[in-house]
């Protein structure tokens, strides 16, 4: 699309809270500042990383770059909350310091903003890839959602029914930023549910706006949350599904299709994390050679 409009695009918010990104975190700053949409900015706050992420961030030079620094030990909640209070844009994108944007992502989920005011997130597939870069999964999300807009708790219903989180990664999700400013902090209480707690809050108040194409790359590695937290997923999950079954309402139905949708989800996750594992795709060194 061209942007040649009578007024100028709204700025948008690319935030990415750091902690030892080194080597991923240059290709996915590169995909933040090569986005088609005319308006970025992009804020890496760094949460007391020991590796050499911050002298690579300080030695950028694009304008459209803000850095800031936290002490060792701010915990993920507390640089993801921080990221983004820092966004200015009135669009906010929160980006996974290995993960990598399409070129069109922000443009993209800007517009389906814009043109659907009663949306409070705009969602959209992600590809899975591992830490070299292949593609495991293409286009992969919003399971059980059709595109265009949908009210939001329609949408936590039919995730909390299929036993997972069908939205995914932040990758995949822009927010307006009052919404997302009245909806912090990020709270990891409970890690592996670190977005979809605070998506869940979101979709309670709005509609949201589903993508049918791919925006985005989350990237699986050994130091990934979901593969890191794979035994303790299910847990998460049952007591997320037992927030939502208290807020939104359900039907007997419902509530047996989560539970048996659950169990089901916690064997395939584990099959995948097992042959993945097998096919080498949790460790960049196996396929540095790809990046």
């Amino acid at each position: 699309m061209e942007w040649q409009t009578a007024r100028m695009a709204a700025l948008a918010s690319i935030v990415v809270p750091v902690f030892n990104g080194m080597p991923h975190l240059p290709a996915t700053v590169e995909s933040a500042l090569q986005q088609t949409y005319p308006q970025v900015e992009v804020v890496l706050v760094d949460g007391g990383s020991t590796d050499d992420s911050w002298t690579w961030m300080s030695s950028l030079g694009d304008p459209r770059v803000r850095i800031e620094r936290l002490p060792l030990g701010t915990t993920a909640a507390e640089n993801w909350t921080e990221a983004s209070r820092q966004a200015r844009g009135d669009f906010v994108k929160l980006l996974c310091q290995d993960d990598i944007l399409h070129p069109h992502a922000v443009e993209q989920q800007v517009q389906d903003l814009e043109r659907h005011p009663t949306a409070v997130i705009a969602l959209a597939q992600r590809d899975i890839i591992d830490a070299g870069g292949k593609t495991v999964f293409k286009s992969w999300g919003t399971h059980g959602l059709a595109a265009g807009l949908m009210e939001g708790r329609t949408a936590l219903v039919r995730s909390y029914a299929r036993g997972t989180n069908i939205f995914g990664e932040p990758v995949a999700v822009l927010f307006p930023r009052e919404v997302l400013r009245q909806a912090l902090p990020w709270n990891d209480d409970r890690p592996f549910l670190l977005d979809v707690e605070l998506y869940t809050r979101v979709m309670l108040t709005g509609d949201i706006y589903v993508r049918k194409n791919s925006v985005g790359a989350f990237r699986i590695s050994a130091s990934s949350w979901s593969t890191r937290l794979a035994q303790s997923q299910t847990e998460q999950l049952r007591w997320w599904q037992e927030q939502v079954a208290r807020t939104v309402p359900t039907t007997a139905k419902q509530r047996i299709s989560a539970d048996l949708a659950v169990r089901l989800q916690s064997i395939i996750r584990r099959f995948v994390y097992r042959y993945l594992k097998l096919r080498g795709a949790f460790h960049w060194q196996a396929d540095a050679s790809t990046n």
